[in-house]
């Protein structure tokens, strides 16, 4: 299982295209964090770092969209059933090798973010609340800028394994990469937008969609009930178990 992980992350980051991605991603998100005042410094962390969810999605979805679909086009489906690694073993393998491939761009990208800010001021003042961030101004939050920072490590985590399931389970029931690059961005990309649409007082029930449990500074920001998160940790909980169940499935169906 091992073995496997490990080739289908080489398959999946280290495609040229994907390595000229992410090497830009990581420049643009290392020099837009730009030197202020601690407090607009740091306030970019959270800013910018949701700000980049359009791009985490776009290299989440180039990893995903062809993971299956590819098999399908090479007729290596049959063969790989098979081996030794065939059938369900074939797809946990998968599956984990694109949450950690996931979580390792989408970290990658974040915590470029969080050195960029923290390095300008020699990582002072990581006890700030949240509430003294013009861009949690309205929280009232207590959280400091460190525990942030961690919990976000954390659902960064959490979030990348739940998409990284939806983009496999996608490429398991299609033979076109494009639709599963289509749907799984629609999925992440819908609350991104309707966040600029929706009116203030209906943006908190936004903090049901995975995306914001994945960038759980939106939960802080946006003052989202405590049950929410409480809900959403359930419903990306089962879909990080239950969808690769139905990925066997699909994979195991005759194309």
């Amino acid at each position: 299982m091992g073995t496997l992980i490990r080739l289908e992350l080489r398959k999946m980051l280290l495609k040229k295209r994907m390595l000229i991605v992410w090497a830009l991603v990581l420049f643009l998100s290392f020099i837009m964090i730009t030197d202020i005042s601690i407090d607009e410094t740091y306030a970019m962390i959270f800013d910018k770092g949701y700000g980049l969810v359009p791009l985490m999605g776009l290299m989440m979805f180039m990893m995903f969209s062809g993971g299956y679909t590819s098999e399908y086009s090479s007729n290596m489906g049959s063969l790989i059933k098979t081996t030794k690694y065939g059938k369900r073993e074939f797809v946990i393998g998968k599956a984990l090798a694109a949450g950690i491939g996931a979580s390792i761009i989408n970290l990658s990208i974040f915590l470029t973010i969080c050195f960029s800010a923290l390095s300008k001021f020699n990582f002072a003042r990581l006890d700030l609340p949240l509430k003294s961030l013009w861009y949690f101004g309205n929280s009232g939050s207590d959280i400091t800028v460190l525990q942030m920072i961690l919990i976000m490590i954390v659902t960064i985590i959490i979030g990348s394994f739940f998409f990284a399931q939806i983009g496999l389970f996608l490429s398991s029931i299609s033979k076109s990469a494009a639709i599963p690059f289509i749907f799984g961005g629609l999925i992440m990309g819908l609350p991104y937008i309707a966040e600029d649409f929706l009116p203030r007082g209906l943006v908190k029930y936004l903090g049901l969609t995975p995306l914001w449990g994945m960038m759980s500074c939106e939960l802080i920001r946006y003052k989202v009930p405590v049950i929410m998160p409480i809900i959403l940790l359930v419903i990306m909980g089962a879909g990080i178990i239950v969808l690769p169940r139905f990925t066997v499935k699909a994979f195991l169906k005759d194309k």
